[in-house]
């Protein structure tokens, strides 16, 4: 077969598997639609409202999702569901819009899924990157990155966005280069020479091949597409951990028109108390590190060793949702929304990578017993898999899957001529754009439900205040003694240890509505203390002098668990 034709099919698969995807997934004027359409069928449900414009001058819409009751909007509990902060998420967005069309849909039919939006307010941004993830919709060649479009010089020559990639071998996307050179890092996988392995000078072995993104060097700087086009990765942009050095990360903290826009969201809603980030960072696939608070004066930098039971909780929970045995390798990234407001803004903040190789080789496992027990050349079998070179093993595991699952995901390695290396071998190929980060469609629903489930369950532990009790005994000439214990009925503490901390997180106060004369004992004004979940209770106390009246008004405003009022009856 001739590589024209090897090409020709290649491409055919590319574009029909572009279709099904585009056809998946929402571009920016569909979300737009969708989400109207949705606010004015169940005006009564979804509240839209405009964070900002992006600097493509797309609309960032925030949609709240609560239904009407004895419960002012303001004051519940709230929970925050933000995805496509990057600009390569398209499975975070898609979730995110499910989620919200099917609380809607299960609003008349199912009681909990009522009672959740009664007493709670659900806040879901679905799509922060606009201008980004428009990108993935039409445009060619197709290029994955995360960042967004706007002009950046990433290399510091004081030229922007001059060195980007190019499709050499004109299969209309970007993949990898790999170029024979004897000043290379790597070799190829003995057990699999579509990969590269780092070589390892103390098994003998001598680099022979570079790796690079598919291009050529277009500034002459000796360095291959270092300045592409675009961008700041606004999942790299907010204050905690900020890497000042790093190109993607931004001039400074919160630089970007739609960060700021997310961050004063962020202050404007107090209440939120839970918040879900999708995107490349994540905290439940295994439980994150922790450790005691620094001595005064030095930051945090690991979960509060009294955090992390509820984050090992909920990523028990997290990992049953999705019917997965074990715990997978994880891990955070400098600059991220979700590690900003835990570490800064004290909200149990997790962020949840719905996608990537290693996930898809655990949740959708390849039958062994497909693959054929060939002798390799040596003459052993399967039975000598532990002698084999345990190096690049969860990458030919994860290409497997792919092979099995998603064929058009790696592109196979094409030889072709290069203008920078004349006399060199020069192959393209790769993992496609999108591929690592998004599922194949046929597997699109069936993420889609595991999360949705998961989501649902979060939003149902928020932590919610309520009167456990009121003691009222008279001491005889209009004194009374009087206790009012309050209760958290619901999963979550009101305030993390890392709330108290930051003082992002207010006591929850309770306040008694009487003239300062009645006090005789304690204060019009109380602070309790923090309310584990699942029924902890905190009191408070007075000794009253109230001639003359017959009951007392009373309010408890708790910032995370929502607010209330009573009524104490002094019976003589």
């Amino acid at each position: 077969m001739t590589s024209r034709r090897i090409l020709s099919i290649l491409l055919c698969l590319f574009v029909s598997q572009c279709q099904a995807a585009d056809s998946t997934y929402l571009p920016h004027d569909a979300l737009c639609k969708h989400l109207s359409d949705l606010a004015k069928a169940h005006f009564d449900l979804v509240h839209l409202e405009s964070l900002t414009q992006s600097a493509g001058q797309r609309t960032l819409w925030v949609a709240q999702i609560a239904a009407p009751s004895e419960h002012a909007i303001q004051d519940r509990p709230a929970m925050l569901v933000v995805a496509g902060i990057e600009g390569n998420d398209l499975i975070g967005t898609h979730i995110a819009i499910n989620w919200i069309d099917n609380l809607v849909l299960k609003y008349d039919s199912d009681p909990n899924v009522a009672d959740l939006l009664k007493r709670h307010t659900i806040y879901v941004i679905p799509r922060v990157n606009v201008d980004a993830v428009q990108r993935f919709f039409g445009t060619t060649p197709r290029f994955e990155r995360p960042t967004s479009d706007k002009p950046f010089d990433d290399d510091h020559d004081s030229e922007k966005d001059e060195d980007g990639p190019e499709d050499l071998n004109q299969d209309r996307q970007i993949t990898q280069m790999r170029i024979q050179d004897k000043q290379g890092r790597f070799i190829l996988d003995p057990q699999d020479d579509r990969l590269l392995l780092e070589a390892d000078p103390l098994k003998g072995e001598v680099g022979q091949w570079r790796l690079l993104p598919e291009g050529v060097d277009n500034d002459q700087d000796e360095q291959w597409n270092e300045d592409g086009p675009g961008g700041v990765n606004f999942n790299r942009n907010f204050p905690f951990n900020y890497n000042f050095y790093d190109p993607d990360s931004g001039v400074h903290q919160v630089s970007e028109q739609e960060t700021r826009a997310l961050a004063d969201f962020i202050i404007a809603h107090p209440q939120i108390g839970l918040i879900i980030t999708y995107g490349a960072a994540d905290n439940l696939l295994t439980t994150p590190e922790s450790a005691d608070p620094p001595r005064r004066g030095l930051p945090m930098t690991a979960i509060d060793e009294d955090d992390i039971n509820l984050y090992e909780t909920l990523g028990k929970r997290y990992r049953k949702a999705l019917d997965l045995e074990k715990p997978l390798t994880a891990k955070t990234k400098p600059g991220t929304f979700n590690d900003w407001m835990y570490y800064h803004r004290g909200r149990l903040s997790l962020a949840i990578s719905p996608w990537n190789a290693n996930l898809a080789v655990a949740l959708f496992p390849v039958n062994d017993d497909d693959e054929p027990n060939e002798p390799q050349e040596d003459g052993q079998g399967k039975d000598s898999k532990e002698d084999a070179d345990k190096r690049n093993e969860e990458e030919r595991a994860q290409l497997a899957w792919f092979d099995r699952n998603d064929p058009s995901a790696f592109v196979p390695w094409q030889t072709v001529d290069h203008p920078d290396f004349p006399d060199q071998t020069v192959e393209i190929g790769g993992y496609a754009p999108y591929a690592l980060s998004n599922p194949p469609v046929h597997l699109v629903e069936d993420v889609t439900e595991h999360q949705r489930l998961f989501l649902t369950e979060c939003a149902g532990l928020l932590p919610r205040i309520s009167v456990r009790d009121i003691k009222v005994k008279h001491l005889g000439k209009s004194v009374f003694d009087v206790e009012i214990q309050i209760e958290n009925t619901g999963f979550l503490p009101t305030s993390l240890s890392q709330g108290q901390r930051t003082r992002e997180v207010y006591p929850t106060r309770l306040i008694l509505d009487v003239p300062d004369t009645a006090l005789l004992t304690g204060q019009k004004i109380q602070a309790l203390d923090v309310m584990e979940g699942s029924g902890a209770m905190s009191k408070a106390h007075w000794v009253l002098h109230c001639p003359g009246q017959t009951d007392l008004k009373f309010q408890v405003v708790s910032m995370l668990a929502g607010r209330l009022q009573g009524t104490v009856t002094l019976e003589r």
